[in-house]
């Protein structure tokens, strides 16, 4: 026969003492011993030894959440799988509120709200609330939880964004407030506070006339738009073959200029020179010159 257990530490808090009542209250249902139990408890990580489970129920501290649910699941019957997911979602609401109880004293003062929230060090304030609001889980439990919902935040990176060092990113912040068991509509407020801080930091640069980018720029919107007239009436009046593009009709404009501009200074004896040396050095020929000429001067 085991020894009578000692009633629970006369300190705790009246979440803790409910707590402790209900799971000396599935021990004693079950019949079993604390060896026996910690034996149901399975394999590691799971697994929970006979001291472990017995220092769970004296009350002098709060025991880790992963013990609880252990107690929970090894103090019943195996078999009923509903009665057994019913012990361990009411041992888990039961240390919830003994772990709000304990961490009280952590949260002693205002806090800011969130719309004042515009530095990493009243986001990291504002985070360690939060975890102290969850009965203020160790950095190791932190990042087991947030590796359970898709994104791991290692301790150290978690012991950083608390003391306001480093900004979380995105996922981070997504990752820490599902561990904390943040809803999703206050978790919108949160990363509202977080894209307020960063643009604060890294403003985005700005045109004169308000445009976030060049392309907004009214000036640039207007070229754009002329251009796009001047294409459009090019290939109406056939100046702009369908298979060419406004580009490249501009790089032939620009060329054929070029040549006008080279040989228009050509008096009649440098002409002659290059009509009996087989014509200019140019795309356009001698014709193509003396119609430059006519054109330059029509212009």
């Amino acid at each position: 026969m085991g020894r009578r257990a000692k009633g629970p530490d006369v300190g705790a808090g009246p979440r803790l003492l409910e707590l402790v009542k209900y799971l000396r209250e599935l021990k004693a249902t079950s019949r079993l011993t604390y060896r026996e139990m910690a034996g149901r408890t399975g394999p590691k990580p799971y697994y929970c030894g006979a001291s472990t489970l017995s220092q769970a129920v004296t009350g002098a501290r709060l025991p880790r959440l992963q013990v609880v649910e252990a107690y929970a699941r090894a103090a019943g019957s195996r078999a009923d799988q509903e009665a057994r997911q019913r012990r361990v979602g009411r041992a888990r609401q039961l240390w919830k509120a003994a772990a709000i109880e304990q961490a009280r004293p952590l949260r002693a003062g205002r806090g800011r709200r969130l719309r004042q929230i515009r530095t990493s060090e009243a986001l990291g304030q504002g985070l360690a609330r939060l975890r102290a609001r969850a009965g203020q889980p160790s950095l190791r439990e932190i990042e087991r939880e947030t590796a359970a919902s898709g994104h791991r935040v290692p301790r150290s990176t978690c012991q950083l964004i608390f003391a306001g060092r480093v900004l979380p990113t995105s996922e981070q912040l997504t990752a820490l407030l599902n561990a904390f068991a943040v809803t999703e509509a206050a978790s919108l407020g949160w990363r509202i506070a977080l894209n307020r801080i960063v643009t604060g930091m890294y403003p985005v640069p700005t045109w004169p006339a308000g445009c976030v980018c060049p392309d907004g720029d009214p000036s640039v919107i207007g070229f754009l738009e002329r251009r796009d007239r001047d294409e459009r009436i090019k290939r109406k009046t056939g100046q702009l073959r369908q298979d060419e593009d406004y580009d490249e009709w501009l790089e032939a404009r620009a060329a054929r200029a070029f040549h006008r501009r080279r040989w228009d200074y050509l008096d009649e004896d440098e002409l002659d020179h290059f009509e009996r040396a087989g014509g200019p050095p140019c795309s356009t020929g001698l014709d193509g010159i003396a119609e430059g000429r006519q054109q330059a001067v029509i212009e």
